[in-house]
């Protein structure tokens, strides 16, 4: 059995040093880094033009109120969401509070085919509590997101990789939510 499996092992091992041969073979030129560097330069990227997105963040009133901000924004949906959560993670900048009480890190933004915007955060490192944190994290990062991308229906807030049920008891996290003004100050 040992001899048999040598052999498996010996032609494999000159299959794939043929296919190289042939790949990579006598003629062919590999490009080295030092032709990449005093090649043509590559052309730089063309920023994303800066324009205004509206940001909710809670107020003092139990109420999110809106914050406009100046930001590259690109054309493609997925890094519009991308852009906007991360300005609402990055916080405030007059006197209101952020939308979520933990330093939290955006790991990944997908939009399916029916329009929802599903966004993952770093779970909170403890429980929080109190129906108000729960409604101005989960309303402050949906309607900021909604707002400003109107061709999305709703978004899905995932912890960690996961769905979670809720995450202080009051409101129904396992589902995509919709854009809810109540909450919004007018």
């Amino acid at each position: 059995m040992n001899r048999r499996v040598f052999w498996i092992l010996a032609a494999a091992v000159v299959s794939l040093a043929l296919l190289a041969w042939v790949l990579v073979g006598p003629g062919r030129h590999t490009i080295t880094r030092q032709e990449v560097i005093e090649g043509d330069a590559l052309p730089t990227p063309t920023p994303a033009p800066e324009q205004r997105v509206m940001l909710l963040f809670p107020g003092s009133d139990g109420l999110l109120h809106p914050e406009l901000r100046s930001v590259p924004l690109p054309a493609e949906v997925h890094e519009k969401v991308r852009t906007v959560v991360l300005e609402v993670l990055a916080g405030p900048t007059g006197n209101l509070q952020p939308v979520v009480p933990w330093t939290a890190e955006l790991t990944a933004v997908f939009i399916d085919h029916e329009g929802t915007a599903f966004i993952d955060l770093t779970a909170p490192p403890k429980p929080l509590t109190g129906s108000h944190n729960e409604l101005m994290l989960a309303y402050g990062l949906v309607d900021s997101i909604l707002l400003n991308c109107p061709s999305l229906t709703s978004v899905q807030i995932l912890f960690g990789g996961h769905e979670i049920p809720t995450l202080t008891g009051h409101l129904d996290l396992s589902r995509p939510l919709v854009l809810n003004k109540r909450f919004i100050a007018s």
